[in-house]
Protein backbone atom coordinates (compact mmCIF):
# COMPACT_ATOMS: atom_id res chain seq x y z
CA UNK A 1 0.00 0.00 0.00
CA UNK A 2 1.38 3.40 -0.75
CA UNK A 3 2.01 6.07 2.32
CA UNK A 4 1.08 9.79 2.87
CA UNK A 5 3.11 12.02 5.24
CA UNK A 6 1.26 15.49 5.54
CA UNK A 7 3.28 17.91 7.63
CA UNK A 8 3.06 21.59 8.86
CA UNK A 9 6.23 23.69 9.28
CA UNK A 10 5.47 23.08 13.34
CA UNK A 11 3.09 21.31 14.61
CA UNK A 12 2.20 23.54 17.34
CA UNK A 13 -0.21 26.94 17.28
CA UNK A 14 -1.22 29.53 19.50
CA UNK A 15 -4.88 29.18 20.43
CA UNK A 16 -6.99 31.80 19.64
CA UNK A 17 -5.09 33.12 16.94
CA UNK A 18 -5.19 32.73 12.98
CA UNK A 19 -2.20 30.63 11.31
CA UNK A 20 -0.60 30.77 8.34
CA UNK A 21 2.06 28.18 7.74
CA UNK A 22 4.20 26.10 5.01
CA UNK A 23 3.11 22.58 4.84
CA UNK A 24 4.03 19.57 2.79
CA UNK A 25 2.95 16.44 1.78
CA UNK A 26 5.19 13.52 0.67
CA UNK A 27 3.23 10.46 -1.54
CA UNK A 28 5.62 7.11 -1.61
CA UNK A 29 4.42 3.77 -3.37
CA UNK A 30 4.50 0.24 -2.23
CA UNK A 31 7.67 -1.25 -2.65
CA UNK A 32 5.80 -4.63 -4.02
CA UNK A 33 4.09 -2.52 -7.18
CA UNK A 34 4.66 -3.66 -10.23
CA UNK A 35 5.44 -1.21 -13.20
CA UNK A 36 2.92 -0.97 -15.62
CA UNK A 37 2.78 -1.53 -19.28
CA UNK A 38 3.21 1.20 -21.35
CA UNK A 39 0.28 2.95 -23.25
CA UNK A 40 2.22 5.32 -25.49
CA UNK A 41 0.48 8.10 -27.75
CA UNK A 42 2.77 10.12 -30.28
CA UNK A 43 0.74 13.57 -31.04
CA UNK A 44 2.71 14.94 -34.20
CA UNK A 45 2.51 18.05 -36.07
CA UNK A 46 2.76 17.85 -39.81
CA UNK A 47 2.04 21.39 -40.51
CA UNK A 48 3.48 23.79 -43.10
CA UNK A 49 6.35 25.00 -40.53
CA UNK A 50 7.52 21.11 -39.97
CA UNK A 51 8.75 20.75 -43.63
CA UNK A 52 12.25 19.83 -44.50
CA UNK A 53 13.62 19.21 -41.00
CA UNK A 54 10.87 18.71 -38.70
CA UNK A 55 9.04 16.49 -40.70
CA UNK A 56 12.34 14.29 -40.82
CA UNK A 57 12.23 14.46 -36.71
CA UNK A 58 9.03 13.35 -36.53
CA UNK A 59 9.60 10.38 -38.90
CA UNK A 60 12.65 9.31 -37.49
CA UNK A 61 11.37 9.26 -33.67
CA UNK A 62 8.33 7.16 -34.73
CA UNK A 63 11.02 4.70 -36.10
CA UNK A 64 13.19 4.90 -33.06
CA UNK A 65 10.07 4.35 -30.96
CA UNK A 66 9.03 1.50 -33.26
CA UNK A 67 12.60 -0.22 -32.91
CA UNK A 68 14.18 0.69 -30.21
CA UNK A 69 12.00 1.35 -26.91
CA UNK A 70 8.80 -0.42 -26.72
CA UNK A 71 8.72 -3.90 -24.84
CA UNK A 72 6.61 -6.48 -26.01
CA UNK A 73 3.55 -5.66 -23.47
CA UNK A 74 3.52 -2.07 -24.78
CA UNK A 75 1.29 -0.54 -27.09
CA UNK A 76 1.55 2.76 -29.37
CA UNK A 77 -1.01 5.23 -31.49
CA UNK A 78 -0.27 8.19 -33.65
CA UNK A 79 -2.11 11.44 -34.02
CA UNK A 80 -1.35 14.00 -36.39
CA UNK A 81 -2.23 17.44 -36.89
CA UNK A 82 -1.92 20.83 -38.88
CA UNK A 83 -5.70 22.72 -39.25
CA UNK A 84 -7.08 20.11 -38.25
CA UNK A 85 -6.32 16.55 -36.60
CA UNK A 86 -6.73 13.22 -37.18
CA UNK A 87 -5.73 9.35 -35.29
CA UNK A 88 -3.69 8.49 -38.06
CA UNK A 89 -2.54 4.69 -36.24
CA UNK A 90 -4.59 3.51 -33.73
CA UNK A 91 -3.18 1.42 -31.09
CA UNK A 92 -0.24 -0.95 -32.41
CA UNK A 93 2.07 -3.29 -30.79
CA UNK A 94 5.47 -3.24 -31.72
CA UNK A 95 4.71 -5.44 -34.87
CA UNK A 96 2.86 -2.95 -36.27
CA UNK A 97 3.32 -0.39 -38.60
CA UNK A 98 2.85 3.29 -38.94
CA UNK A 99 1.96 4.96 -42.53
CA UNK A 100 4.32 8.11 -43.51
CA UNK A 101 4.03 11.67 -43.14
CA UNK A 102 3.98 14.51 -45.25
CA UNK A 103 3.77 17.85 -43.50
CA UNK A 104 1.40 21.50 -45.29
CA UNK A 105 -1.31 23.43 -43.50
CA UNK A 106 -1.37 25.61 -40.75
CA UNK A 107 -1.26 24.46 -36.93
CA UNK A 108 -4.11 24.11 -34.50
CA UNK A 109 -3.02 22.69 -30.92
CA UNK A 110 -6.66 23.12 -29.68
CA UNK A 111 -7.49 20.23 -32.81
CA UNK A 112 -4.54 17.95 -31.57
CA UNK A 113 -5.69 18.44 -27.96
CA UNK A 114 -9.25 17.89 -28.99
CA UNK A 115 -8.80 14.78 -30.61
CA UNK A 116 -6.51 13.48 -27.74
CA UNK A 117 -8.92 13.73 -25.18
CA UNK A 118 -11.85 11.89 -27.71
CA UNK A 119 -8.84 9.10 -28.42
CA UNK A 120 -8.35 8.90 -24.94
CA UNK A 121 -12.09 8.53 -23.67
CA UNK A 122 -12.68 5.92 -26.32
CA UNK A 123 -9.63 3.56 -24.92
CA UNK A 124 -9.36 4.63 -21.59
CA UNK A 125 -7.01 2.17 -19.40
CA UNK A 126 -8.38 2.36 -16.05
CA UNK A 127 -5.40 3.06 -14.52
CA UNK A 128 -4.27 -0.49 -15.82
CA UNK A 129 -1.37 0.91 -17.76
CA UNK A 130 1.43 3.66 -17.70
CA UNK A 131 0.04 6.53 -20.00
CA UNK A 132 1.96 8.83 -21.87
CA UNK A 133 1.11 11.53 -24.63
CA UNK A 134 4.14 12.67 -26.87
CA UNK A 135 3.59 15.92 -28.37
CA UNK A 136 6.10 16.86 -31.01
CA UNK A 137 5.86 20.28 -31.90
CA UNK A 138 7.65 23.88 -32.97
CA UNK A 139 5.26 25.15 -30.81
CA UNK A 140 3.89 27.88 -33.27
CA UNK A 141 0.69 28.17 -32.93
CA UNK A 142 -2.36 29.36 -30.35
CA UNK A 143 -2.48 28.35 -27.08
CA UNK A 144 -5.25 25.51 -26.44
CA UNK A 145 -7.93 26.31 -23.71
CA UNK A 146 -5.84 25.06 -19.81
CA UNK A 147 -8.83 23.25 -18.74
CA UNK A 148 -8.84 21.05 -21.65
CA UNK A 149 -5.36 20.08 -21.68
CA UNK A 150 -5.54 19.83 -17.49
CA UNK A 151 -8.06 17.24 -18.42
CA UNK A 152 -4.99 14.50 -20.18
CA UNK A 153 -4.36 13.63 -16.51
CA UNK A 154 -7.77 12.37 -15.65
CA UNK A 155 -7.59 8.91 -18.06
CA UNK A 156 -4.23 8.24 -16.15
CA UNK A 157 -1.93 9.92 -18.54
CA UNK A 158 0.72 12.53 -19.15
CA UNK A 159 2.05 14.36 -21.55
CA UNK A 160 5.49 15.74 -21.92
CA UNK A 161 6.02 18.02 -24.64
CA UNK A 162 9.17 18.29 -26.96
CA UNK A 163 10.46 21.01 -28.84
CA UNK A 164 11.47 20.17 -32.02
CA UNK A 165 13.66 22.11 -34.83
CA UNK A 166 15.91 25.25 -33.87
CA UNK A 167 13.63 27.33 -33.81
CA UNK A 168 11.08 25.78 -31.27
CA UNK A 169 9.46 28.23 -29.01
CA UNK A 170 9.61 26.52 -25.82
CA UNK A 171 7.19 29.08 -23.58
CA UNK A 172 3.95 27.57 -24.62
CA UNK A 173 4.90 23.73 -24.74
CA UNK A 174 6.68 23.88 -21.51
CA UNK A 175 2.76 25.47 -20.17
CA UNK A 176 1.06 22.69 -21.68
CA UNK A 177 3.21 20.14 -20.33
CA UNK A 178 2.83 21.50 -17.05
CA UNK A 179 -0.92 21.39 -17.54
CA UNK A 180 -0.63 18.13 -18.01
CA UNK A 181 1.54 16.92 -15.31
CA UNK A 182 4.26 16.09 -17.97
CA UNK A 183 7.55 17.72 -18.59
CA UNK A 184 9.26 19.97 -21.51
CA UNK A 185 12.07 18.71 -23.98
CA UNK A 186 14.24 20.59 -25.59
CA UNK A 187 15.68 19.11 -29.10
CA UNK A 188 16.56 21.51 -32.05
CA UNK A 189 18.18 17.98 -33.84
CA UNK A 190 17.21 14.10 -34.00
CA UNK A 191 20.00 13.39 -31.60
CA UNK A 192 18.46 15.73 -28.87
CA UNK A 193 14.99 14.02 -29.43
CA UNK A 194 16.65 10.82 -29.18
CA UNK A 195 17.91 11.56 -25.92
CA UNK A 196 15.00 13.13 -24.75
CA UNK A 197 13.09 9.40 -25.32
CA UNK A 198 15.97 7.98 -23.00
CA UNK A 199 14.75 9.86 -20.28
CA UNK A 200 11.31 9.88 -20.76
CA UNK A 201 11.23 5.76 -21.18
CA UNK A 202 13.42 5.71 -18.21
CA UNK A 203 10.56 7.10 -16.44
CA UNK A 204 7.75 5.50 -18.62
CA UNK A 205 9.33 1.81 -17.54
CA UNK A 206 9.18 2.21 -13.79
CA UNK A 207 5.73 3.63 -13.21
CA UNK A 208 3.76 2.02 -10.73
CA UNK A 209 0.81 4.80 -10.35
CA UNK A 210 -0.45 6.41 -13.27
CA UNK A 211 -0.73 9.80 -12.57
CA UNK A 212 -2.06 9.43 -9.41
CA UNK A 213 -5.29 11.34 -8.49
CA UNK A 214 -5.17 12.81 -4.69
CA UNK A 215 -8.49 13.39 -2.92
CA UNK A 216 -8.21 17.11 -0.85
CA UNK A 217 -10.64 17.20 2.28
CA UNK A 218 -9.88 20.77 3.70
CA UNK A 219 -12.06 22.07 6.75
CA UNK A 220 -13.83 24.57 7.10
CA UNK A 221 -12.31 27.90 8.12
CA UNK A 222 -9.15 26.78 6.63
CA UNK A 223 -7.70 27.02 3.04
CA UNK A 224 -4.39 25.93 1.40
CA UNK A 225 -2.87 27.32 -1.31
CA UNK A 226 -0.46 28.06 -4.12
CA UNK A 227 0.24 23.86 -4.40
CA UNK A 228 3.13 22.97 -6.40
CA UNK A 229 4.88 19.07 -7.11
CA UNK A 230 8.25 19.45 -6.06
CA UNK A 231 11.51 18.94 -7.11
CA UNK A 232 10.16 19.88 -10.67
CA UNK A 233 7.92 23.46 -9.92
CA UNK A 234 4.92 21.92 -11.16
CA UNK A 235 1.91 24.05 -10.24
CA UNK A 236 -1.26 22.02 -9.18
CA UNK A 237 -3.54 24.62 -7.98
CA UNK A 238 -3.76 28.05 -7.24
CA UNK A 239 -6.28 27.59 -3.89
CA UNK A 240 -8.38 24.74 -2.09
CA UNK A 241 -10.82 26.09 0.18
CA UNK A 242 -12.79 24.03 2.43
CA UNK A 243 -14.42 20.92 0.94
CA UNK A 244 -13.26 17.96 -1.31
CA UNK A 245 -10.89 18.51 -4.16
CA UNK A 246 -9.61 16.00 -6.98
CA UNK A 247 -5.31 17.07 -7.50
CA UNK A 248 -4.03 15.49 -10.12
CA UNK A 249 -0.17 14.81 -10.29
CA UNK A 250 2.50 13.16 -12.21
CA UNK A 251 3.21 9.36 -12.27
CA UNK A 252 4.45 7.57 -9.33
CA UNK A 253 7.57 5.46 -9.81
CA UNK A 254 9.33 2.90 -7.91
CA UNK A 255 11.73 4.00 -5.80
CA UNK A 256 11.09 7.51 -6.16
CA UNK A 257 8.22 9.77 -3.86
CA UNK A 258 5.64 12.30 -4.99
CA UNK A 259 6.17 15.98 -3.08
CA UNK A 260 3.96 18.85 -2.63
CA UNK A 261 4.77 22.18 -1.03
CA UNK A 262 1.57 24.71 -0.15
CA UNK A 263 0.59 27.38 2.37
CA UNK A 264 -1.89 26.32 4.88
CA UNK A 265 -4.15 28.39 6.46
CA UNK A 266 -6.87 28.07 9.42
CA UNK A 267 -8.83 30.60 10.47
CA UNK A 268 -8.63 30.19 14.29
CA UNK A 269 -6.79 27.60 16.54
CA UNK A 270 -8.63 25.87 18.81
CA UNK A 271 -6.72 25.16 22.14
CA UNK A 272 -6.64 21.71 21.85
CA UNK A 273 -4.46 18.65 20.39
CA UNK A 274 -5.76 18.50 17.23
CA UNK A 275 -7.23 21.49 14.48
CA UNK A 276 -7.22 19.67 11.76
CA UNK A 277 -6.52 21.56 8.18
CA UNK A 278 -7.52 18.72 5.88
CA UNK A 279 -7.00 14.96 4.97
CA UNK A 280 -5.19 13.74 1.89
CA UNK A 281 -6.55 10.34 0.53
CA UNK A 282 -4.48 8.29 -2.15
CA UNK A 283 -6.11 5.04 -2.55
CA UNK A 284 -6.00 3.09 0.95
CA UNK A 285 -3.73 5.58 2.25
CA UNK A 286 -4.84 8.55 4.70
CA UNK A 287 -2.71 11.47 6.04
CA UNK A 288 -4.11 14.23 8.08
CA UNK A 289 -2.75 17.77 8.46
CA UNK A 290 -3.43 19.14 11.62
CA UNK A 291 -1.98 21.26 14.12
CA UNK A 292 -2.19 21.46 18.09
CA UNK A 293 -3.82 24.63 20.15
CA UNK A 294 -1.35 25.97 22.66
CA UNK A 295 -2.10 28.60 24.98
CA UNK A 296 1.23 29.43 25.99
CA UNK A 297 3.21 30.72 23.46
CA UNK A 298 6.30 29.61 24.68
CA UNK A 299 5.45 26.02 23.55
CA UNK A 300 4.98 27.29 20.06
CA UNK A 301 8.18 29.17 20.43
CA UNK A 302 10.03 25.88 21.45
CA UNK A 303 8.31 23.59 18.96
CA UNK A 304 10.89 21.96 16.65
CA UNK A 305 10.58 23.03 12.88
CA UNK A 306 10.20 20.25 10.48
CA UNK A 307 12.94 20.84 8.62
CA UNK A 308 11.66 18.01 5.42
CA UNK A 309 8.51 21.06 4.89
CA UNK A 310 11.56 23.63 4.35
CA UNK A 311 13.34 21.22 2.15
CA UNK A 312 10.23 20.38 -0.07
CA UNK A 313 9.36 24.49 0.19
CA UNK A 314 12.61 25.85 -0.65
CA UNK A 315 12.98 22.93 -3.47
CA UNK A 316 9.55 24.30 -4.78
CA UNK A 317 10.26 27.87 -4.57
CA UNK A 318 13.80 27.35 -6.49
CA UNK A 319 12.41 25.35 -9.21
CA UNK A 320 9.24 27.81 -9.83
CA UNK A 321 11.48 30.85 -9.85
CA UNK A 322 13.89 29.58 -12.49
CA UNK A 323 10.78 28.88 -14.44
CA UNK A 324 9.76 32.59 -14.26
CA UNK A 325 13.34 33.85 -14.94
CA UNK A 326 13.76 35.05 -11.03
CA UNK A 327 17.27 33.98 -10.87
CA UNK A 328 17.73 36.16 -7.81
CA UNK A 329 14.68 34.69 -5.67
CA UNK A 330 15.89 31.22 -7.27
CA UNK A 331 19.63 31.79 -6.11
CA UNK A 332 18.12 32.49 -2.27
CA UNK A 333 16.34 29.32 -1.65
CA UNK A 334 19.37 27.39 -3.24
CA UNK A 335 21.63 29.57 -0.57
CA UNK A 336 18.90 28.16 2.26
CA UNK A 337 19.30 24.26 0.65
CA UNK A 338 22.84 24.86 1.04
CA UNK A 339 22.69 25.83 5.03
CA UNK A 340 20.27 22.85 5.51
CA UNK A 341 22.55 20.81 4.18
CA UNK A 342 24.16 20.98 7.06
CA UNK A 343 21.79 18.84 8.92
CA UNK A 344 19.71 17.09 5.81
CA UNK A 345 22.42 15.68 3.37
CA UNK A 346 19.78 15.19 0.86
CA UNK A 347 19.29 18.99 0.44
CA UNK A 348 22.50 19.45 -1.01
CA UNK A 349 22.04 17.29 -4.03
CA UNK A 350 18.61 19.90 -4.47
CA UNK A 351 21.37 22.58 -4.45
CA UNK A 352 23.12 21.17 -7.21
CA UNK A 353 20.59 19.88 -9.84
CA UNK A 354 18.41 23.17 -9.07
CA UNK A 355 21.81 25.23 -9.04
CA UNK A 356 22.49 23.36 -12.78
CA UNK A 357 19.10 24.43 -14.24
CA UNK A 358 19.87 27.96 -12.91
CA UNK A 359 23.10 27.92 -15.42
CA UNK A 360 21.41 27.00 -18.13
CA UNK A 361 22.30 29.27 -21.11
CA UNK A 362 18.55 29.42 -22.75
CA UNK A 363 15.10 28.96 -21.55
CA UNK A 364 14.47 26.09 -23.44
CA UNK A 365 17.87 24.04 -21.90
CA UNK A 366 16.71 25.37 -18.34
CA UNK A 367 12.93 24.07 -18.80
CA UNK A 368 13.98 20.80 -19.53
CA UNK A 369 17.30 20.34 -16.66
CA UNK A 370 13.94 21.27 -14.24
CA UNK A 371 12.29 18.79 -15.83
CA UNK A 372 14.28 15.93 -15.39
CA UNK A 373 14.73 16.23 -11.75
CA UNK A 374 13.54 13.53 -9.45
CA UNK A 375 12.95 13.00 -5.92
CA UNK A 376 14.24 9.79 -4.41
CA UNK A 377 12.28 7.99 -1.53
CA UNK A 378 14.89 9.45 1.06
CA UNK A 379 14.67 12.91 -0.54
CA UNK A 380 18.08 13.00 -2.82
CA UNK A 381 17.29 14.16 -6.30
CA UNK A 382 18.93 12.80 -9.19
CA UNK A 383 18.17 13.49 -12.84
CA UNK A 384 15.92 10.94 -14.61
CA UNK A 385 18.76 9.48 -16.85
CA UNK A 386 20.57 8.79 -13.74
Amino acid sequence: MPSIQASLLKDVAQSGSQLKSKGSLILTGDGNERPLPLSLLMVLDVSGSMRGSGITVVTESVVHVLNNLLGPEDKIAVITFNGSAKVHTPWIDVSGNVPPFSAGGGTNFGAAVNSILDFLGAHDAGGDRAGMVLFLSDGHAGRPKDDHVASIPEFGFTMHTIGVTAGADPTQLEHMAELARGHYFHAPNFSDVETAFSSIFNLGKTVVYAAPELVVEVSPGSKLSNLVQSPQGIELASELGPGRHTVSMGHLSAENRLEMAFDAEIDMVQNGPSNTLATFSFRNATATLSVRGATEITDVYNAPINQQVTLISQTARAATATKRGDMATATRAITKLEDLSKTIPAASSRATTLTSATEATDIGTRLQQLGKIQATESGETKLRED
